[in-house]
């Protein structure tokens, strides 16, 4: 990547861009930490002003993946004109996405500040569902299994407590009735969380991209964007597309790119860590048993290495995802798709100790990415030196399911300034620190 000088013809799209879309920098984004850009270069231009023309802005959408096909779908829903970039094409398994399933929980062991989060995020998915006319959140439950006194466990039923959820707490010999799978080790209970379900990912970012499309919004797959520049226009995008390079000018920008976002916003490096997560399939030996209705999607937490989350099979076997530390991708153009053998001997142990009926080893693996933060919270929030760009980010293994609302609170950022969701623990500000020399 190289910085662009001031005087560089961009060949910038400025028609109809007499009058630029911006908004007040958020107060409560003031401390951020501040450092280069080298991938946004800015342009010295006037500070960024209240909206002045009832003119619609345009907003240029970076990554059409989790978050940004939510947040093409919201723009676009609201009348604002959207173009969505996406390196790959739609619903595609490499990054954040990847996987075939994902858990979704409202008895929450993040913490009860998620809460009225996941219940706004679950009617979206059951509407966004009803307009797309297929089932994207089955909701069929979701299972904690493991140690009473494991801090997870006992978050979970901390956190049901204090919002009044409805969550059933079965003994053994009614969860060996109901979920004959598991094998509740000494000391293991079983809560079930009655509003938790299986999410599918490829297909809800494709139906949510059409129901995006269908509402105005324009896609550019294929579409790798290189650089973007500030200016007096707005944002200057520029991209390759089929080996060809082209720009695009847009009034604001949100980059949501998952785990390409230190590539897109370096600022974020320090930040944001991609790692690598590796999955295992396991063939049941009654596939009706297992089935999203019978064998409801969930975590274990029963002492040492027995924590993992565990998936029914919508086609291709039991999926499990063993929590242990993940490899760190220095690179995630170079994603190494070899899963070790000694971490699918250390997966078939677990789930050999943990289930009953399935196949002693995994008969398929995948890889995929996603980026961490140190405190496995996501980040929202305008960049400090170009306001004009806004990140999404960061959200540590568990950003899907809460898809829907944070990709509003980022639409609600961008037009106005402000979001009544409770989101000030992803505030970009949480990072900056007086001590850090250099920030």
């Amino acid at each position: 990547m190289r910085w662009l000088s001031e005087a560089e013809d961009w060949n910038c799209e400025t028609e109809d861009t007499d009058e630029v879309f911006t908004t007040p920098f958020p107060k409560h984004e003031t401390k951020y930490l501040r450092r280069a850009i080298p991938l946004l270069r800015r342009k010295r231009y006037a500070p960024v002003m209240e909206i002045t023309s009832s003119r619609q802005p345009r907003v240029g959408v970076v990554g059409v993946g989790t978050m940004g096909s939510q947040v093409l779908h919201q723009l676009a829903a609201r009348g604002i004109r959207a173009t969505g970039f996406e390196r790959f094409e739609i619903g595609h398994d490499r990054g954040a996405a990847g996987g075939e399933t994902r858990i979704f929980r409202i008895a929450y062991k993040e913490g009860g500040m998620y809460v009225p989060l996941l219940r706004r995020a679950r009617r979206a998915w059951q509407e966004l569902g009803a307009q797309a006319g297929i089932n994207l959140l089955e909701p069929v439950g979701a299972l904690t299994v493991g140690d009473r006194d494991d801090p997870d466990v006992r978050t979970v039923t901390e956190v049901a407590e204090q919002w009044g959820l409805d969550l059933d707490q079965l003994d053994a010999q009614s969860a060996a009735h109901r979920f004959p799978q598991h094998r509740l080790l000494d000391g293991d209970v079983m809560l079930l969380d009655r509003e938790g379900g299986l999410l599918h990912p490829a297909r809800a970012i494709c139906e949510t991209v059409k129901l995006a499309q269908r509402a105005g919004a324009e896609v550019r797959t294929g579409s790798v964007v290189e650089e973007l520049v500030e200016n007096e226009y707005g944002v200057t995008i520029r991209y390759r597309r089929g080996g060809e390079v082209a720009t695009a000018t847009f009034d604001q920008v949100i980059v949501c790119t998952g785990p390409w976002i230190t590539q897109n916003v370096p600022a974020l490096r320090s930040e944001v860590e991609v790692r690598r997560v590796a999955l295992c399939w396991f063939c049941p030996d009654k596939p009706r048993h297992w089935t999203p209705s019978r064998f409801p999607v969930g975590i274990r937490r029963s002492g040492g290495s027995n924590r993992f989350s565990f998936f029914p099979d919508v086609g291709g076997g039991v999926k499990i995802n063993l929590h242990v530390d993940k490899t760190v991708v220095e690179d995630p153009d170079q994603l190494d798709g070899s899963v070790p053998e000694a971490y699918v001997d250390e997966v078939s142990t677990v789930v050999a100790r943990c289930m009953n009926g399935l196949s002693p080893r995994p008969s398929a693996l995948h890889t995929y990415m996603e980026g961490y933060t140190a405190d496995n919270h996501g980040i929202i929030g305008r960049l400090p030196d170009t306001p004009s760009v806004l990140a999404m980010g960061g959200f540590s293994g568990h950003g899907f399911k809460l898809a829907p609302v944070f990709a509003g609170s980022a639409v609600d950022l961008l037009l106005t300034g402000a979001t009544d969701l409770p989101i000030d623990h992803l505030s970009l500000s949480r990072f900056a620190t007086a001590d850090r020399p250099g920030v």
